[in-house]
């Protein structure tokens, strides 16, 4: 048995060990010519547009709420598998009410998040309110600021054009 705890302790030292001599090696072999463009935060290889501290809708974080809330709901499922799978009769019949119970619950809880348009995410609707048809289509192309030209106009460019420009590209 102590055979086992020093099998562990040696490969949690050899863990730390080259962790540790991977953060030095790399300071120490490293370039060191620090510059305002390799301190500057890195945003998928384009010229960094705008502040870090945007507002953004607030359906971000009404969808990651819920994703929280159904995903812990698996976590209940792991240890009523492992009961129910060791359970005698009467105990998987009650087991059975449990998680049906359970599932009923679930299953009220996302036909009243549907029922609110919690994840109604079309175009007919910007921040609660009703927009018209057409209207999201008109706004201008997203420009990062390192293009060097003016940018495609969708809306004026024929679909046998685009087409041909996708297929030329290829």
């Amino acid at each position: 048995m102590p055979g086992t705890y020093l099998l562990l302790a040696i490969a949690l030292i050899v863990a730390a060990a080259l962790g540790i001599a991977m953060v030095v090696g790399a300071y120490v072999l490293g370039p060191k010519k620090p510059s305002r463009h390799k301190e500057a935060p890195y945003e998928c290889g384009m010229t960094p547009v705008g502040g870090a501290r945007e507002r953004f809708p607030i359906r971000f974080y009404v969808v990651a709420m819920l994703f929280i809330v159904f995903d812990v709901e698996t976590v209940f499922l792991y240890p009523w598998a492992a009961t129910f799978a060791d359970g005698s009769r009467a105990q998987k019949l009650f087991l059975l009410g449990e998680m049906g119970v359970f599932v009923a619950i679930l299953i009220v809880a996302y036909v009243y998040i549907l029922g609110t348009k919690a994840l109604d995410w079309g175009p007919e609707h910007v921040d609660g309110r009703r927009v018209e048809p057409g209207v999201l289509d008109r706004r201008p192309p997203i420009m990062f600021g390192n293009e060097t030209s003016n940018g495609v106009n969708l809306s004026q460019t024929v679909v046998s054009d685009r087409h041909s420009m996708s297929s030329s590209r290829d």
